[in-house]
């Protein structure tokens, strides 16, 4: 028996329409078409040609490029490492159509190198420069779930680290982003236990699942808010019904609708309190007589 013929199956325009509405921009979160290329193939089996048609309706041009210039890092030589070799790149990544028999074993082998090493290069491709401000930015929302937003951490550091945030090694710092990012109830009972760095990130989750599920519904947290609200107005009633009506501030009557020049005492015009005739008369009542010391001539 000869080599079976290779199984094709040509996209079809809604296909491509569909993966390309469907997916994010490969920028934007790159595991979409990852995901979506890994299947497509092992199931369609694209050709060379085919392959670039992905690249060009899926990626956009600098998307393109970046990724056959880091599948193009990834060429295995014949000993199974890395090539610096331009032929043998040539050969295996090749930028321009190549000469390939598919329905040859030769012709299989080097398109299926082709199709690996393009996997390759999507998911070097897809790993940004470190960007740790995007990580510290993933803070957990008021209603979200703990595990929710723990793998929405996870994959701020898959997408904007190298970090592998599975590894054992990676623990320590994804348990310190998942606290003190975390909700404000969550963030403070978590940071009360001891050796908080030594803890695993699973056992950290149970507990702010805990945290999260002895939370109030919003129902009860409107009934509180409404019966705070409540007594807060029954004392301002009670004050106001406590407090005697017809109640002005005294006022002191000494310079009420008073002249420049009159007597806030006598109320007469002409002189001041201090030398208010009247004040001083009431004040002295009768004047004292000085004794006056007469000297009398002797005879």
């Amino acid at each position: 028996m000869g080599i079976p013929r290779l199984q094709y199956w040509p996209f079809s325009t809604s296909d491509l329409y569909n993966w390309k509405t469907q997916s994010a921009r490969f920028s934007d979160n790159p595991k979409d078409l990852m995901a979506l290329l890994d299947s497509v193939m092992f199931t369609h089996q694209p050709t060379w040609d085919d392959c670039q048609q992905l690249l060009r309706i899926l990626f956009t041009t600098e998307e393109r490029e970046r990724i056959q210039i880091e599948a193009r890092k990834l060429v295995p030589g014949d000993d199974g490492q890395l090539t610096a070799n331009p032929d043998l790149i040539n050969a295996t990544f090749p930028l321009t159509r190549p000469a390939w028999d598919y329905n040859t074993a030769e012709g299989r082998g080097r398109l299926h190198l082709y199709r690996q090493t393009l996997m390759a290069g999507l998911r070097a491709a897809a790993r940004k420069p470190t960007n740790l401000a995007k990580v510290y930015s993933v803070l957990q929302g008021k209603t979200e779930s703990p595990a929710t937003y723990l793998e929405r951490l996870m994959e701020a550091f898959r997408q904007y680290t190298p970090i592998d945030p599975e590894a054992p090694g990676s623990q320590a710092a994804v348990v310190m982003s998942f606290v003190n990012q975390a909700a404000p109830d969550i963030k403070r009972k978590l940071q009360k236990l001891e050796d908080l760095e030594g803890k695993q990130i699973q056992d950290l989750l149970q507990i702010a699942q805990r945290v999260y599920n002895n939370r109030d519904t919003p129902e009860e947290q409107q009934f509180k808010a409404t019966e705070k609200m409540t007594k807060v107005l029954a004392a301002v009633v009670q004050k106001e019904h406590l407090q005697p009506e017809n109640t002005q501030p005294r006022r002191s009557p000494r310079h009420d609708n008073l002249s420049k020049d009159q007597c806030a005492y006598c109320k007469e015009a002409g002189h001041w309190v201090r030398d208010c005739p009247k004040k001083k008369q009431r004040g002295q009542g009768t004047p004292r007589s000085t004794p006056i010391l007469v000297a009398q001539d002797e005879d």
